[in-house]
């Protein structure tokens, strides 16, 4: 099995709490599906989003194109103002264990800044995935994962997605 960890598309700016993404957000998300369709990246078996629109529309090009549903998954919020970073954490561990129940399946999760970055401390890994290179989340950046029998996250790649 195998998961990749997206942060969204970039994101437009408003005052309404939940942004949609810009033109070149939306760009970015088609480049993705460009590079599932071109093999350049797994093609995945489902497609897990916090309940933002950023989140969505990251995926929407997916969706559509491979007839999967976006699963919105509560876990995927980013941290919430009355939620300690010890909750933050459990909450990301849980969904990433759920994660790891689905033995076949390539899961594709979309994210925010602030979710992907405590879950890099948080993964079950060889590799330290507290290096920089894991500490700057542009738009649209991934990092995928294969998974061991005994839960252990295998490094694949850090890959960015740009129009």
């Amino acid at each position: 099995m195998k998961i990749y960890i997206f942060r969204h598309a970039q994101k437009a700016m408003d005052f309404s709490g939940d942004p949609d993404l810009t033109p070149e957000g939306h760009g970015q998300a088609s480049t993705l599906l460009d590079l599932v369709l071109k093999n350049e990246m797994p093609k995945p078996t489902q497609l897990w989003v916090s309940p933002r629109k950023r989140t969505h529309s990251t995926f929407r090009p997916l969706s559509e194109q491979l007839k999967l549903p976006l699963v919105d998954q509560e876990a995927l919020l980013e941290q919430q103002g009355d939620e300690s970073l010890q909750i933050f954490r459990r909450r990301i561990s849980n969904l990433l264990e759920k994660a790891t129940e689905a033995e076949n399946d390539v899961i594709y999760m979309c994210s925010h800044y602030d979710w992907v970055i405590e879950a890099m401390a948080v993964i079950p890994s060889e590799t330290d995935l507290s290096d920089d290179r894991f500490s700057h989340w542009i738009p649209c950046q991934c990092v995928g994962f294969e998974i061991s029998k005994d839960g252990m996250f295998k490094f694949l790649e850090l890959k960015k997605v740009s129009t």
